[in-house]
This record gives C-alpha cells, structure tokens and sequence, in this order.
C-alpha cells in the first residue's frame, strides 16, 4: 500500500512539473494555446517534408476555381499531419486544407481547398482570421530576411500580406463554398529566385491554416512542418519543380510545329525568289 501511495505522489508531482512547463494552470482543460509537437512527429526532424510542385504548359486563370487544375500530387494539412499546432481543432471539416502546386517559368502557382465549417475574418491582423499562410525561402539559403524570403498570407476574405504587411505582388484569388473556401495564388518567380528556373529547381516552402471560430484571436493554427512560416527557414519542407514525362514530350511537339511552320514561311520565300527573273 506504502509503495502504491508514493507512486501516486510521484506520478502527481511529474504532472505539476509538467504544467509549469507549459505554463498551464491545474483548472484549464487540455490542450491550453500553446505550440506544441504533433504527437505523430515526435520522431520526425523539421525540414524532411516535400512538396512536388508540376510544371504547366497552360497555367490556370486566377479566379478561385480550381475546376481547371490537373489531378495530381496534393498533400494535406490537419491536425494529423501538422508538425506544430496551437489550440483546438475538433474534426477535419473544423479545420483542414489539401494544397497542389504547379510552376511556369514566369510564377509559381498554389491551389488549396481549405475545410472550415465557420468562416471568420472581423480581424484588421490578418493573422487572426481564417486564412492560409505560405512561408518561402526562394532561394533555399536557411536564411530568413533576404529578398527572396517571403510570408504571404491570404485571409478567406481575400486580403493579402507579405509578412503582414498589404502587397499586389502576387495575385489571389479566394471563393467561399459549402463547407469551407479555395484559394489560387500566383507568384512571380523573380520574387523567389533569380534567373531562369528549371526543372530540378527546390525552394525552402512551409504553410500553414488559421482557423477562428467565434471572433477575435484564432483558435487554431495548424504548421505543415516547422515552428512557424517567418524566421526559421531551416526548419522549412521543400518544394520540388518537377515536370511530367508527357508534359515534355508536349512541349517538344509543340516546338517541332514551330519550326515546321517557320520552314513552311522559308519555302514560300524561295519559291517567289524562284519566280524572278535575273537581270
């Protein structure tokens, strides 16, 4: 019995320890707004997840629908599959997002279908509204203040910061639906890397959702990977441009119609030079 009664206080002084840790009172319910690890990624390093991002040949109109987006690789976002979390999420349908991606050589592009059965944005800090957020270290220098370094953020009302501050330097385009809003986004590729991107080309990437249920600060914030979307990109995924086999069998037949038009404009030249008579 003794030794039952001491377990007992040891178990019970570990848990206070543990509550001081994370600033916790004894008379709030779990989980308090804290960051914490996702219990899923205990045993994952920050940095490791990845993104493939597929080269268009049309890329989409920026209108908020995603109907002309190609199926393809996605990955999602919940509390599931977050690194890092704040708050409560109570299913899915709560809060969730699946994002895809696709570059040219002029802008990189991002589709995402958000899942949220109350949308909020009565906040002038767009943080503390539903909304998306996109962290990119274009030039994948794990440093956090160049130019090449953004945080863009696209509220569900269609507002959008760069590291909280309004921008037009990259276009958005937001749509409500049953159960939740989709976002397309354009950015041009001279904000995140210099020169001609090819394919083979990674950037630093990471993104995360804000989910605000009642008005006011959020109640949730969900990370794909990492502690957050600003100053630590070396905690930062990675976003592959990649392009389909049949994409680049496309693009070259496309070419071969080119230059058989311009052999046909050449061959009408010759045939009238034919025709004239030399002095």
């Amino acid at each position: 019995m003794r030794r039952i009664v001491w377990i007992l206080v040891i178990v019970g002084s570990l848990v206070a320890v543990g509550l001081r840790v994370l600033g916790a009172s004894p008379n709030i319910s779990f989980p308090a707004a804290v960051t914490l690890r996702n219990p899923s990624a205990l045993f994952q390093a920050a940095g490791t997840k990845s993104l493939r991002s597929v080269r268009f040949m049309t890329p989409p109109v920026m209108d908020g629908s995603l109907n002309e987006w190609p199926s393809g690789e996605g990955v999602v976002l919940s509390r599931d599959t977050a690194y890092a979390f704040s708050g409560r999420v109570d299913s899915t349908a709560d809060c969730s997002a699946v994002i895809r991606s696709g570059w040219t050589q002029t802008n990189l592009y991002f589709a995402i279908q958000v899942s949220d059965d109350v949308i909020v944005t009565d906040s002038s800090d767009v943080w503390r509204d539903d909304g998306v957020e996109l962290g990119l270290d274009g030039a994948r220098d794990l440093q956090p203040w160049g130019t090449d370094d953004h945080q863009y953020t696209i509220v569900a009302d269609g507002r959008v910061t760069d590291r909280s501050v309004t921008t037009q330097d990259i276009t958005a385009a937001v749509s409500a639906r049953p159960g939740g809003y989709d976002i397309e986004v354009a950015i041009p590729m001279a904000k995140l890397a210099p020169g001609t991107v090819i394919s083979g080309t990674v950037l630093g990437f990471t993104w995360a959702i804000h989910d605000d249920d009642d008005g006011g600060n959020w109640d949730a914030y969900l990370i794909w990977d990492g502690t957050n979307t600003s100053s630590m990109p070396d905690e930062f995924g990675s976003l592959a441009l990649t392009e389909r086999p049949e994409d680049r069998i496309a693009a070259l037949e496309a070419k071969v119609t080119e230059l058989e038009a311009k052999v046909q404009e050449l061959l009408v030249i010759l045939a009238e030079f034919e025709q004239v008579t030399p002095p």
